[in-house]
């Protein structure tokens, strides 16, 4: 028996005007790996790991949420240290890290969606430095200290610095204060909290590379609706002021 074409219509406009959200089932469910960084994403209970959004804070993982809510689309969201974020992203298809600087290098590994947030990159040193660094080219013949796979630290060896990184952020505050590197490469909304909370908080900024945005970075095999779906979010979202920067 065949359907009335005039039915037909009807059912494909209600279908239309349902909510995304009873579609979620249509999307493949995303893992997505964050760490512990600054107001953008961090652990609620002081936590370097966490399995579960509802122990994880900060103002980009708000948007993210906000991002996967408007699209319909299901997600786990894990806080894990940044090579362990990062590695899961750039591997495995359906997976993705934030927050993340969109850099020259990292371009291509990723299908990006953003921005979820502004920081800039800096140069930290001893607050009694004496130090006058009005541009890179000053950097020569200094020790220089970074966090292993960060944007920042990455930029400096791409532009052919030589720079001592550890895995452990923290330590580069306490490699400052001890004279065993001279400056220290982070960004502003993370650097001085290190410091602060390693207990080494007499640090003062002794240059400012640049001003970049961070985003959502999804592993390039991701399904390309789901890419589609969170760009026309973010849309939306920024169109109805509910995504700012101010």
């Amino acid at each position: 028996m065949q359907t009335h074409p005039l039915v037909r219509r009807l059912a494909l406009v209600c279908a239309c005007m349902l909510p995304a959200t009873l579609f979620a089932e249509d999307f493949p469910r995303i893992n997505l790996y964050t760490e512990n960084y600054g107001t953008f994403n961090y652990s609620l209970t002081g936590a370097a790991y966490e399995h579960d959004i509802e122990d994880i804070g900060g103002t980009a993982t708000e948007i993210v949420e906000k991002l996967f809510t408007e699209a319909g689309i299901d997600f786990k969201l894990r806080l894990r240290t940044w090579s362990v974020a990062y590695e899961r992203a750039v591997e495995r298809p359906n997976y993705g890290v934030f927050s993340t600087g969109r850099t020259e290098s990292r371009e291509d590994l990723f299908e990006w969606v953003g921005p979820v947030g502004q920081y800039s990159w800096i140069l930290l040193a001893k607050s009694d430095n004496n130090l006058s660094i009005d541009s890179l080219t000053d950097l020569r013949g200094l020790r220089i200290g970074g966090y292993e796979g960060d944007a920042a630290t990455t930029f400096l060896q791409g532009q052919g610095y030589e720079v001592s990184t550890l895995p452990n952020e923290s330590l580069n505050a306490q490699r400052l204060a001890n004279d065993l590197i001279d400056v220290w490469i982070t960004s502003d909304i993370n650097g001085y909290k290190v410091a602060e909370e390693s207990g080494y908080p007499d640090v003062e900024e002794a240059f400012r590379i640049r001003t970049v945005d961070l985003y959502l970075a999804m592993n390039p095999e991701t399904d390309p609706r789901v890419i589609n779906a969170l760009n026309s979010a973010y849309d939306a979202l920024i169109a109805r002021g509910e995504i700012t920067f101010d």
